[in-house]
């Protein structure tokens, strides 16, 4: 029995429950790849966008974004929503 409780210490006996602050990743992250948005708030690098009135969490590769700029997804890595901003056509 004492080797049973050896193992009891060292497994996670706790659920990962959304009371306790664990979420699952959003469906359909990858489905924001090439779409374009507005920042809604200053990325500095991260921030918040708007894309078809859903707010999303994104961050850029280190630029400096101002809030109301017109940006588009480049990547999706898990959570973490990659955005740059969209260029201007001449």
């Amino acid at each position: 029995m004492p080797i049973r409780n050896i193992f009891k210490k060292l497994v996670l006996n706790m659920g990962e429950t959304p009371e306790r602050g664990y979420v699952a990743a959003k469906p359909g992250l990858n489905d924001l790849i090439g779409r374009t948005g507005i920042a809604k708030t200053t990325l500095r690098p991260s921030g918040t966008a708007i894309f078809d009135d859903e707010l999303v969490d994104v961050v850029t590769l280190g630029e400096f974004v101002q809030d109301g700029t017109e940006i588009i997804v480049i990547r999706v890595e898990g959570m973490r929503v990659i955005v740059k901003e969209k260029l201007k056509e001449l």
